[in-house]
């Protein structure tokens, strides 16, 4: 069995954090869909919320889940985890452009999501083809 490298591992690990928590962020806000779009128009600059859904925090909810197992198999060294991963941050990184406008789009999460990505891009070829 190939070792993994210590920043591919550490790049894993805080990709099932970030999902994990993303998954759960997402879950409370489609349970809980009033309580959140009150409290999102007290803590933002965002005063209209007529455009969010129970069914926008459910699709990204989804999204999240596919991008945590897709971490969890990269973390297993398996191909098909970068597939998962990739397809799923694209879809958490443009939904909210498609769903509420460019405002949505969040420069933050895309860095991040370019550097994950570049990492395991860069050690796609130890990554096993299962």
């Amino acid at each position: 069995m190939t070792e993994k490298p210590l920043f591919f591992e550490s790049a894993c690990i805080f990709s099932i954090i970030g999902s994990s928590i993303g998954f759960i962020s997402m879950f409370t806000a489609t349970i809980f869909f009033r309580i959140v779009t009150e409290k999102i128009t007290l803590i933002t600059n965002i005063t209209a919320t007529e455009k969010l859904s129970p069914i926008y925090f459910a699709f990204l909810m989804a999204a999240f889940s596919i991008s945590l197992a897709g971490a969890i198999k990269l973390y297993r060294m398996q191909r098909i985890g970068l597939y998962f991963y990739l397809t799923a941050q694209t879809v958490i990184l443009f939904l909210p452009v498609i769903w509420l406008g460019s405002n949505a789009f969040s420069v933050t999460n895309a860095i991040f999501t370019l550097i994950f990505s570049g990492v395991y891009l860069y050690y796609y070829r130890i990554i096993k083809n299962i």
